[in-house]
């Protein structure tokens, strides 16, 4: 290799870069300190790049129906009005839906929990003559259950003691609690700020950036790059809008079936099951689980009445509702759907759940591109 200036600036590169590398594979807690520090830096921006792509999905279709209502109109105020309105209105939009819910939601499970506290004694008592029962089943057969011996009043003292033990405790746990409430306050603030920004002017923010793009790369390279930004958008946008929309039409299915057949809590599991609906293929479960639990306590019969009409609708929603929903907008078949939920979920949690479908499209349509590109003129043996 030849040891001229280039070759040296590339050398020291990475040079550096393993020595970088050592350090932090020999100081993991440090480096793990360093990154939490710069995430809580950057993360009211990171969380505002998150509001401005979720209100564009409402921004765009409102700015067209403004562009449709004024089209007769040349006066230029309308056109600077266009963004600002739509942009409110976006916001208006978003937290009202958000606002709507928790309307719903908090009161709902206000009286779910009053109503499952109030049963908590009679359900105390139909599992010990159960048991009673059950042991007397089980003794003509030779085996024999233990006593089962469930005081109420002891329960509620024993809770009431662990409470007043470590009430320094959870005092302390309630103080940080309120910090950290505040935190997401203060983040969530800026982040809307950083997303008025980033929306107000975004034709201009995206000319600057792809003039960036080309100025420092080669050209061949800045077009191929901008092409997979390109996609990424596309994919992540057909992808949220769809889910938000089933999402939508499975609570309100649930809502009104549950209504229909007199399962009780009504309203708090239909907003349970659309809101964990957002999760491609677990989601549904993990609220039907959830929705089980509150009707078992009101009729076991109920409950189990309840997971036979969930799976039904889910079969329906699957085979009717989704394909045409959200079909094929993020062009992914159903195994990769799977692999990319449970790895994405296994990796990061609820966010990698998420974020791991439109991720995997991503990746699946570059992939396919590539092997396209590789094989196009070869004869299929």
């Amino acid at each position: 290799m030849e040891l001229n200036r280039k070759n040296v600036r590339w050398l020291m590169l990475l040079i550096t870069f393993a020595l970088v590398l050592a350090w932090g594979i020999n100081n993991p807690a440090q480096v793990g300190g360093i990154l939490d520090r710069v995430l809580g830096l950057v993360s009211p921006f990171l969380l505002g790049f998150c509001f401005a792509f979720v209100l564009n999905v409402l921004l765009r279709p409102l700015e067209r129906l403004w562009n449709h209502l004024w089209r007769r109109s040349k006066s230029p105020l309308k056109q600077r009005l266009r963004r600002p309105v739509c942009l409110l209105l976006s916001l208006v939009v978003l937290f009202g839906v958000v606002a709507a819910v928790f309307l719903v939601l908090i009161p709902q499970l206000r009286e779910t929990i009053l109503s499952i506290s109030a049963m908590v004694p009679q359900s105390v008592e139909k599992m010990e003559l159960w048991w009673e029962e059950l042991s007397a089943f089980l003794a003509h057969f030779g085996a024999y259950l233990p006593e089962l011996n469930l005081d109420t009043e002891k329960i509620i003292t024993t809770a009431t003691d662990v409470i007043t033990r470590y009430a320094g405790t959870m005092a302390n746990k309630t103080i940080n609690i309120t910090l950290s409430i505040f935190k997401v306050l203060f983040n969530t603030i800026m982040a809307l700020i950083v997303s008025f920004y980033v929306l107000g002017q975004k034709e201009q923010h995206g000319r600057n950036c792809r003039r960036a793009i080309r100025a420092v790369m080669k050209p061949q390279h800045a077009d191929r790059l901008l092409s997979v930004v390109s996609l990424v958008n596309r994919s992540f946008t057909n992808y949220v809008t769809g889910q938000m929309t089933e999402a939508v039409i499975l609570g309100c299915l649930c809502c009104l079936g549950m209504l229909i057949f007199r399962f009780p809590y009504a309203p708090v599991i239909s907003v349970v099951i659309g809101f964990t609906a957002l999760i491609p293929i677990f989601g549904a479960w993990v609220g039907a689980a959830i929705g089980a639990f509150l009707i078992i306590f009101v009729s076991p019969m109920k409950a189990l009445w309840f997971i036979v009409f969930l799976v039904i609708l889910q079969q329906l929603e699957n085979n009717l509702i989704y394909p045409k929903v959200v079909g094929k907008s993020v062009g992914l078949p159903g195994i990769w759907v799977l692999a990319a939920v449970t790895i994405g979920g296994g990796a990061f949690g609820i966010l990698g759940m998420l974020l791991g479908v439109p991720t995997c499209a991503v990746i699946y349509t570059l992939g396919k591109e590539f092997v396209k590109g590789r094989t196009q003129g070869m004869t299929e043996i």
